[in-house]
């Protein structure tokens, strides 16, 4: 009888460690623990923290807009706390860094990706393991069917193509080499561009892509200068490749028409030499820099950082979707469900623009046709 008595409470104590490990290693239960704690808010976070897209800025000033509701009350008293992974703007990175996000901290929601690479390949994981993102700097209309739990402060990138193919024909333009990097994000609004720009009456003479890391574009542009082009267009990933495109064009003594992508007009190539740009036209979000929240964030992050916003409209959004997210947390108590009912209706004024979401959870953005003109970016006057 003893024997047996001692068999069963072994067994008991064996039973009951089991289930202890199981909820310590449930991701819901580790939501409900880490999250839900007396005094800290957790989100995730992934963006390029690396790689070549690190100089956007998104983690610092999605670190500034933390600092800055933490020190308004956090989110119902709780302190926020980014848990920041390096997707490093690489679809295998960033697949990783779900994976850690989800199953190994238990977060429900996530900011990121800030880049095209990152976002295309955690959303169709976000939407499965049933949590939510807000990516930002995503613009590929690749992600617009990805699911309802897949939101972004970006718009979808080929409404530049659109503008910008009407433009040039307005001007007269007729053969076009459009050159583009094979990715995610710059393949789709080159794309775009070919098929408006042809619709309307113009002739591509050149439609040719390059890999990463390409620096020499002097055979393709003298390629595209052989067949005629009155005009060129290129859909670059970074500034870096639209600095060399710009700089060889130059150095080559080609003097067409350039038309760049919302990536090519960034400030770091200003920082470098703004007379490259001289005279390229460029359709990108609107952001009106003399607007109260717009300033502030400028000075708050150079106040915080001892520098510039590196990338513009793009380093605002980012901020923004800290903002965004923390809102909709604590209105809605962390119920993934209601908060997604609230992201579809958002109409938000943040340090970027104005910020809404339409069916596909795609951001609704204004863009404007902008010319380089003694090294500013104005609008372009017809």
């Amino acid at each position: 009888m003893k024997g047996n008595s001692k068999i069963v409470i072994v067994g008991i104590v064996l039973v009951a460690l089991v289930l202890l490990g199981a909820f310590y290693s449930s991701p819901t239960t580790l939501f409900g623990l880490r999250n839900n704690s007396s005094d800290t808010m957790r989100i995730g976070w992934i963006s390029d923290l690396s790689g070549s897209t690190a100089k956007y800025g998104s983690y610092e000033a999605g670190m500034l807009a933390v600092d800055e509701i933490n020190s308004q009350g956090g989110i119902n008293g709780k302190k926020v706390e980014l848990v920041v992974e390096d997707g490093k703007c690489d679809a295998k990175e960033a697949l990783s860094a779900i994976d850690k996000l989800l199953d190994i901290d238990g977060l429900k929601f996530i900011l990121g990706g800030h880049c095209t690479a990152e976002s295309m390949a955690i959303a169709p994981v976000v939407q499965e393991r049933g949590a939510l993102m807000l990516a930002a700097i995503t613009s590929s209309p690749l992600l617009s069917n990805a699911g309802d739990n897949v939101f972004r402060t970006s718009a979808v990138s080929t409404i530049q193509s659109d503008l910008l193919a009407k433009v040039a024909i307005n001007k007269g333009l007729k053969k076009m080499a459009i050159i583009y990097i094979q990715t995610s994000y710059a393949q789709p609004v080159a794309l775009e561009m070919k098929n408006v720009f042809t619709s309307l009456g113009g002739n591509v003479v050149l439609f040719e892509g390059f890999v990463k890391d390409t620096s020499d574009f002097r055979t393709i542009l003298q390629k595209a200068n052989a067949l005629g082009a009155d005009s060129f267009f290129f859909s670059t990933q970074t500034p870096d490749e639209a600095f060399y495109l710009l700089k060889q064009t130059k150095e080559l003594g080609l003097t067409q028409q350039i038309f760049g992508n919302d990536q090519a007009q960034n400030a770091t190539i200003y920082s470098r030499d703004s007379t490259l740009q001289e005279g390229m036209i460029v359709a990108a979000p609107d952001m009106n820099m003399y607007s109260e929240k717009t300033k502030s964030f400028f000075e708050a992050y150079k106040a915080k950082y001892g520098k510039e916003v590196p990338f513009g409209v793009w380093t605002a959004e980012s901020y923004d979707g800290v903002f965004i997210m923390a809102q909709a947390i604590e209105k809605y108590d962390g119920n993934v469900e209601l908060i997604k009912k609230y992201l579809y209706s958002i109409d938000y004024e943040g340090a970027s623009g104005r910020i809404r979401m339409d069916a596909n959870g795609d951001g609704i953005r204004e863009y404007k046709v902008k010319i380089m003109k003694d090294g500013k970016m104005v609008d372009l006057v017809n």
